[in-house]
């Protein structure tokens, strides 16, 4: 599943600006939302903009942060994705460029890591009672301003998803939401829309 659909995601955010802001909308849309509608919803967000019944709350907000910087935004994370450097090291250095995005925590800024560049991953109230994880290992609060420590949180949750493994965190959840409603056939149908609804 993983190696079948995340490099077409990947391919399809390393594009240009447009196609990133569009992935990241996308995984902002998915906050507190049924997966199964989360492309009808994002196909009304590109349709309708700002009058999307959708961007509700904080999502207006990110979405107009998204607009206003999505060429900033993508010129980072390609830098980053280009560099010599190690996986773990792009992989906190993304993460740092996404939590700068409204909205996203350090399991959607990992989940935008997974999409882009195939790194990292979203631990969800799922992955947390399977694998027992502290909560307090998932959260930066917007409050903390040392740049240390905010380094050390993110590379917390980067190690622990890369130790349990990015394709097994794609893999084990889309097995798993595939059990949760007879929409889905299986969990490579689950893998997949993560690529259609993009398209």
């Amino acid at each position: 599943m993983f190696q079948t659909h995340n490099p077409k995601i990947n391919a399809f955010a390393q594009r240009n600006a447009d196609n990133f802001a569009d992935t990241a909308l996308m995984v902002v849309l998915s906050i507190q939302q049924n997966w199964y509608f989360v492309g009808d919803q994002l196909d009304d967000v590109r349709e309708n903009k700002l009058d999307s019944r959708f961007l509700w709350g904080n999502k207006r907000k990110t979405y107009l942060f998204l607009q206003t910087h999505k060429h900033f935004l993508y010129s980072q994370f390609m830098a980053v994705l280009n560099s010599n450097k190690t996986d773990f090291d792009k992989a906190v250095s993304m993460m740092q460029v996404f939590l700068r995005i409204d909205g996203l925590g350090l399991p959607k800024a990992g989940f935008l890591c997974q999409l882009c560049a195939g790194l990292v991953g979203c631990i969800d109230v799922h992955n947390i009672r399977m694998y027992n994880i502290d909560i307090r290992d998932l959260t930066l609060a917007k409050s903390v301003k040392s740049v240390a420590l905010k380094r050390k949180r993110i590379e917390k949750y980067v190690d622990l998803c890369h130790t349990i493994g990015t394709e097994h965190l794609w893999n084990a959840w889309c097995d798993y939401l595939s059990t949760k409603s007879k929409r889905w056939i299986d969990g490579n149908h689950v893998s997949e829309v993560h690529y259609t609804f993009l398209l």
